[in-house]
């Protein structure tokens, strides 16, 4: 006795749920990624891009005095907190400074601020906030002697270390 074994016929209603199934798929996966970026990240770099585009030249300028200078910032954390060490151009501490620091989490908008840093010694400067762990954009302003110099600096914090 043999027994045959019909495949079922693809019929025109079984290729309209394959087609609503994938659609549905892509529709949800397109909703997700939707919401999710908006969010995450703004997108906005800047407030106004033609205000911006017209201060460009400004900026490049003031980028080039700001190199011929020679000043330098770096940024880390030492104990969970934002020391930022300065140096003029022969390399000495630079002293007497005042130090901001626009400290900017690249994903979550909601935890960026302002850090004012004190002098902690000459040339070392030290905020009095804590940092927490994650990834954090800073943005060093450093005004002495009439001049000011902008660096900005990538911090890792894990456990109250940066690199």
């Amino acid at each position: 006795m043999t027994t045959s074994t019909h495949p079922r016929p693809f019929t025109g209603r079984r290729l309209a749920l394959i087609l609503c199934a994938m659609f549905a798929v892509v529709m949800a996966v397109n909703f997700t990624m939707a919401t999710l970026a908006s969010r995450t990240f703004s997108g906005a770099v800047v407030a106004n891009g033609y205000v911006a585009n017209q201060d460009f030249n400004t900026w490049i300028a003031q980028g080039k005095a700001q190199a011929a200078l020679g000043w330098s910032a770096t940024a880390s954390v030492k104990g969970g907190r934002l020391v930022v060490a300065a140096r003029n151009a022969a390399g000495e501490p630079l002293a007497g400074a005042r130090v901001r620091v626009h400290l900017i989490h690249p994903f979550r908008a909601s935890l960026t601020r302002w850090l004012d840093l004190r002098e902690a010694a000459p040339g070392r400067y030290v905020a009095e906030d804590l940092i927490p762990r994650g990834q954090w954009d800073a943005d060093i302003r450093l005004e002495a002697e009439g001049r000011i110099v902008l660096v900005s600096e990538r911090l890792f914090v894990s456990g109250g270390n940066a690199s």
